[in-house]
C-alpha cells in the first residue's frame, strides 16, 4: 500500500482563456483501479474507475502533499504563481491524474496538444483519470480522490 506514483495536473485558466496545467509528481500514494473494490466502497452505481489515496503531513501553513502546500481549489486558482502548491479539483474545471511520473518540468500549455493535454493523454495511454471527488481526512491524514 502507498507504493504507487501518479502525477496530478492542476488546471489554471488565464484571463485570455488559455489553459496551463501544473504537474506534481506524487510518490508513495495508493492507486486502486480494481472496479469491484471501488464498487464495494462507493456503491455499484459508481461510475468512477479509480480511487487514489494521497497522504498529507502537517506543515506550518497547512497540509503538505508531495512537498507542496495543499490549497482548496478556488484558493489555488487565485495564486499568481501556483507552481508551489497543489489541489484536487472536481467539476467543470476539473484536474486530472495519471499513473506514473510526468517527465517534463514546469507548466504545460494546453494548446500545445491536439484537443488539449487531457484529451491527448487519454488517447495515448491507459491510467488517465479526471478527478470526480476529493475528500480530506485528518484521523489518518490522507486525501481520498476518485476519478473516471
Amino acid at each position: 500500500m502507498y507504493s504507487d506514483t501518479v502525477t496530478i495536473f492542476n488546471r489554471k485558466t488565464a484571463a485570455d482563456g488559455s489553459v496551463r496545467w501544473y504537474p506534481t509528481v506524487l510518490e508513495g500514494v495508493d492507486l486502486n483501479t480494481d472496479r469491484a473494490a471501488i464498487a464495494a466502497r462507493y456503491g455499484y452505481e459508481s461510475r468512477d474507475k479509480a480511487a487514489l489515496h494521497v497522504p498529507w503531513v502537517r506543515g506550518g501553513d497547512g497540509p503538505m502533499v508531495g512537498g507542496k502546500r495543499w490549497l482548496a481549489p478556488e484558493q489555488w486558482r487565485r495564486q499568481e504563481d501556483p507552481a508551489g502548491a497543489v489541489t484536487f479539483a472536481a467539476g467543470e474545471a476539473f484536474d486530472f491524474f495519471m499513473e506514473g511520473a510526468w517527465d517534463q518540468a514546469g507548466p504545460v500549455r494546453d494548446a500545445d496538444f491536439q484537443g488539449g493535454l487531457y484529451a491527448s493523454l487519454l488517447r495515448e495511454r491507459d491510467g488517465v483519470f479526471a478527478v470526480t471527488s476529493a475528500a480530506m481526512f485528518s484521523v489518518i491524514p490522507h486525501f481520498e480522490i476518485t476519478g473516471r
